[in-house]
This record gives structure tokens, sequence and C-alpha cells, in this order.
């Protein structure tokens, strides 16, 4: 009895895993890489890929126009603290310690347009981020054409998995004043129709990033 129950106890913490994998997968809205450590082998992604496949067709939701209204916002905790613009109306989904995602509060959890925010304590420069990010994105994300590459910001479009959704994303790094070590990381989100909207996003809430009080 106690080994039937066992049995039954583990099938359950199975399935239970296996529904909390798909659905943190079907949650993303950027590619998931590995911001350190070892790359994931490129020849292992999450499903298999023909690289010919046509994309599927993109969310029917409003593309994302420029020249938005915004509202000033925190993160993280004194001294540590930075702020930043947020288009008015969107709402935040936290995401991690120091780390929140932003889109219009009407807006489809996966497939629209989104701005996130994050503060970042690995001691690397911001070229340093831009090499690392690229080195991750080519090791485990589908399709990944680098648009554009600074010494602190990456642009790139990738093919979204399980979805098959073209995506382009951007993000941009942050060091205080006087510092070389990035503090504070950005990036914006969305589809193709979306780009004019993004780079505006983009510009905008790049200018009023800075740390609080500053």
């Amino acid at each position: 009895m106690w080994v039937r129950w066992l049995g039954g106890l583990l099938a359950v913490a199975l399935v239970g895993a296996a529904g909390g994998y798909v659905a943190g997968h079907l949650s993303r809205d950027e590619p998931a890489v590995y911001a350190s450590g070892s790359p994931v082998p490129a020849h292992s992604p999450s499903l298999p890929i023909d690289p010919e496949q046509p994309f599927a067709p993109d969310l029917d939701y409003p593309a994302l126009q420029p020249d938005l209204t915004y509202r000033r916002h925190l993160i993280g905790d004194r001294p540590f603290q930075w702020e930043y613009d947020v288009p008015k109306g969107w709402t935040p989904e936290p995401v991690d310690l120091g780390e929140v995602r932003w889109r219009p509060a009407d807006e489809p959890f996966v497939g629209g347009f989104s701005l996130r925010a994050k503060l970042v304590n690995e001691h690397k420069t911001p070229q340093e981020m831009v090499d690392q990010k690229v080195a991750a994105l080519r090791a485990s994300v589908a399709d990944v054409v680098v648009l554009s590459r600074t010494g602190d910001s990456l642009s790139f479009s990738y093919r979204a998995l399980p979805s098959n959704h073209e995506r382009f994303n951007t993000f941009r790094w942050f060091t205080a004043p006087g510092g070389t070590e990035a503090d504070f990381e950005m990036s914006v989100v969305g589809r193709q129709a979306d780009r004019t909207g993004l780079d505006d996003l983009l510009d905008h809430v790049a200018a009023s990033i800075g740390p609080a009080g500053g």
C-alpha cells in the first residue's frame, strides 16, 4: 500500500512539473536565455524547427503608437533605487525580485508589446552584457537576426516558440554616473507592426532612466 501511495504521489509531482514548464514557456514574451554561466547548446531548442517555415500571423491587437504620455516609477530600494518612465495606463507584472514588465491593461498576456525594467548586479560592463546576451541568444534561441549592436545595446529579431511568431527585441544597459558596471537593464519587445512605436518607447524611457534622487 505504501509503495502504491508513493508511486501515485510521484506521478502527480511529474504532471505538475510538466504543467509548470509548459505554462512558463507559453507565458514568455521575450526569448528565454541564460543571463550568466554556460549557454544552452544550439542543437537542442525547446521544439524542432524548420528555418524555412513561415512565421505565424501576429496577434490581432492595435500596433504600439509613438508619442505616448508617461508617468514616473521607481524600482529597487535605496541606495540602489532607480527611476524611469512608463506609459500611462500600462500595468506592472512582477517577473522577479528587482524586475518588472509593463504592458497595456487590456493587452493579451502573450504576443503583443511590452517594456521591461530590471536591476542587475553581475559586475559586468554594458559591453560585456551585450556580448553575453549575443552568445546566449545564438546558443539557445531560434532564428536570431542581430539588427544592431553597440557598446550598451542590442536589437534583434527571433522566432518565438512554440507560437512561431516573429518577434523584435531591444535591450539597453545603464551605469550609475561615474560607474563602469551595468546596474540597470531595460528592454522592449513586440511585433513588426510595433517597431516604430518600440523605437519611440525605447528612446523616451532610456532618456528617463537614472538613480533615484540623482
